[in-house]
């Protein structure tokens, strides 16, 4: 090589060294801005288990909605015997043994994470064993929380325990987010928002009508969506896992990539299942309605829709309240804090997941104008003894929210476990004064 070509070529290459080396200490000190570690000792954590889609499948349930399978055991997903993820040995009814308090918690997907966290958070039967009140107690937890979920499906759920001769001491209810979001979109897809989430109990229509021409497509788009719902998951994990600023960076443009591609990918599923624009799609999503018995005349208008929800909602909250009390359990409802009304200040790595969910999303409108709502009523809502988490996150300067329905971080999963605990601990103590005074 001559001393010509080498000195044309060597500050191209020191260049393209001196960039590489800034990207990578830019990625580094971001990183350590974000999570007050430094990227070279980060130590990843250990690899979260992968659900078999052949072993997990949500189905009609007769009084829930929809659930998963019942009992399901394999190396990657559990499910109690009423089909709620869960590793759970007792079955429903079951009669407790003399020591132990009986726990049962109801919601959506992010009360489902208090009992087994996705992220490493400290589950909920830990953190409420430590309690003093309880512990002297064997605290058992079963989960009867699902993703996505809302009201008046808890309601039902809890019904349906108590009549089948269930003991439970504490009737643990998180919810909030799914109520709204899921009871607009339904709305805006001509199913009453008292329905369970359209968009799940149409892809399970689907699934029970004949082949069609239009199988193809529907099936492919619902591939692309557990392709990009895996990918964000799996990107989550590989960001905070970073141990190179490069590898950050990198890992961060390829997450804001699948979570973006993962709202057109939601986009184009509901209206693949509630698309009323094409004659034959029309056709087809009307069966499936009755076919659900989903064609119920809408009870609603656009203008009352959401303090529709927040009635249903309220109603359902109340009810709960009584069954539980009247069956000598003691009750506690939480709504759980929301990304889309929040004052909490978004680190980098939140904005960019947020960003993806454009304002005319369903999701976010109906989190938004909710949680509103509830926020305007908290104090009506605290005279019915239902606590508002809504704040929870506000003064945290660190990564909570990690994906476009508003999970939590690990570090999340345990503030809110042990909000829950010191909620609970308050009740029973209330119901302890109350009970020594009559």
């Amino acid at each position: 090589m001559s001393m010509r070509l080498i000195k044309t070529i060597v500050p191209w290459i020191v260049s393209a060294a001196i960039c590489v080396f800034a990207v990578e200490i830019f990625g580094a000190v971001v990183f350590l801005h974000e999570t007050g570690v430094l990227v070279y000792l980060n130590q990843p954590k250990a690899t979260e288990p992968v659900v078999e889609p052949a072993k997990y499948k949500q189905r009609l349930h007769p009084y829930f909605g929809f659930t998963g399978p019942y009992s399901v055991s394999s190396s990657t997903w559990s499910t109690n015997n009423l089909g709620f993820g869960q590793s759970q040995k007792r079955f429903v009814p079951f009669k407790p043994e003399p020591n132990d308090f009986i726990v049962f918690v109801f919601g959506a997907s992010i009360a489902g994470n208090v009992v087994a966290p996705p992220q490493g958070g400290e589950p909920i039967q830990n953190v409420l064993q430590r309690m003093p009140r309880l512990k002297d107690k064997n605290v058992v937890v079963y989960n009867m929380a699902q993703g996505p979920q809302k009201q008046p499906q808890q309601l039902m759920e809890l019904a349906f325990v108590l009549a089948l001769g269930q003991h439970i001491d504490l009737v643990l209810n998180i919810d909030g987010t799914v109520e709204f979001a899921a009871g607009l979109s339904n709305f805006e897809s001509g199913i009453d928002p008292i329905f369970p989430p359209a968009a799940t109990l149409g892809a399970i229509g689907r699934e029970l009508t004949p082949v069609d021409s239009g199988a193809a497509g529907y099936y492919e788009m619902a591939f692309h969506l557990s392709r990009d719902r895996a990918a964000v998951k799996h990107y989550s994990k590989m960001v905070s896992e970073s141990s190179s600023g490069l590898g950050f960076l990198t890992n961060r443009f390829i997450l804001a990539y699948y979570s973006r591609s993962l709202i057109d990918d939601l986009k184009n599923y509901e209206g693949a299942i509630t698309r009323k624009d094409d004659r034959d799609d029309a056709q087809k999503w009307n069966d499936s309605q009755k076919l659900l018995s989903l064609d119920m005349a809408v009870s609603v208008t656009k203008d009352d829709v959401v303090d529709a929800i927040f009635q249903t909602w309220l109603r359902c909250s109340d009810m709960m309240k009584s069954m539980a009390n009247a069956d000598g359990a003691a009750f506690v409802e939480i709504v759980h804090p929301n990304p889309y009304h929040s004052k909490k200040k978004l680190t980098p790595s939140e904005s960019a997941v947020l960003a993806a969910v454009p304002d005319t999303n369903s999701f976010r409108r109906g989190s938004d104008q909710g949680y509103n709502l509830i926020e305007q009523r908290a104090d009506m809502l605290e005279s019915r003894g239902i606590i508002t988490a809504l704040t929870l996150f506000d003064d945290n300067p660190d990564t909570i929210y990690i994906d476009t329905t508003g999970h939590f971080s690990r570090l999340g999963e345990t503030i809110l476990g042990q909000f829950i605990a010191e909620q609970v601990a308050s009740r029973l103590e209330q119901n302890r004064v109350q009970a020594r005074i009559r």
